[in-house]
Order: structure tokens, then sequence, then C-alpha cells
């Protein structure tokens, strides 16, 4: 083999081998810069975002650049790459569709067809468009349209 190729296939094993301290580097670098943000007059959630390191995965992806309404706040979560719009279950309630408890119109029992497994199921009425009809598919709980 050319002596050229041998140093050439040395060092992408030497990057390759590095490749660690690299995103490590990068890392810290992001997290000062961070840091070097944390100013008196920014809102409370514009660092936030590199408290938790990113998971070397997230190295080479750029986030969007998202708002947050109240009483959401921007916060990326350990094992994600960006940041998303969070609230507790406290601050935000949680539709638990209980409207469907009382007798609704909209709402039907499951297929005489269904498996056993479906039991509890709770199934809409379905509301199909020209050329379909209602019909069931075997293994599932409620009706559906399915074509003519």
């Amino acid at each position: 083999q050319p002596r050229w190729f041998k140093q050439q296939q040395g060092s992408q094993s030497n990057v390759a081998r590095n490749q660690p301290h690299i995103i490590m580097v990068k890392s810290l670098v992001l997290a000062l810069a961070a840091a070097t943000l944390a100013l008196p007059g920014l809102p409370a959630n514009a660092v936030i975002l590199d408290q938790i390191p990113r998971p070397p995965m997230c190295f080479d992806i750029t986030c969007a650049d998202i708002t947050c309404l109240e009483p959401f706040k921007l916060r990326r979560k350990e094992g994600h790459c960006c940041p998303i719009c969070w609230a507790t279950d406290e601050d935000v309630g949680l539709d638990r569709h209980s409207a469907l408890a009382k007798p609704s119109p909209h709402r039907t029992g499951t297929h005489p067809a269904a498996p056993t497994t479906c039991a509890g199921a709770v199934c809409f009425k379905p509301s199909c468009t020209k050329g379909w009809t209602v019909g069931h598919v075997n293994g599932r709980c409620c009706a559906g349209c399915l074509p003519r």
C-alpha cells in the first residue's frame, strides 16, 4: 500500500478515537455559552436548556426556536435533544373525557364481533362519507367506515 494511504487510515482512526472528547468539549463550550447568557433582565426560561447535558446523539441537531405561553415553561427534559413547552398536571387540567361518562348520542358500545379483550372500551358512532359504509374490521373493538 502507498504510504499516504496508511497515514490517511491512521488519521481517521485518531478522529474516531477522539470523538467522545470532541463531544465533551462541545458540551462544555455550550454550557459556558449558556451560562454567559444568564444576565439580569433575561426571562427565567432563557438559560435552562443546557442545565442537563445533551445526549451524544444530539450534538448535530438544531432545535426550533420556540416560545411557551403561560403556564407552560420552556424545558429540555433528560434524554431529549430539544426543549419543549411543559407544565405540571396541577398547572394544566387534564381532559379525562369525563363528558362521555354521561349518556351521549355519539357514544356506542363495542361491535358485536369485537374480541373479548375490548370489554370496557368506549366507541363513537361512525359517520361515514359517500362511498363508505359502517362495518367492522376483524380484531378491532369498534365499528368503523369501510369502502363499499
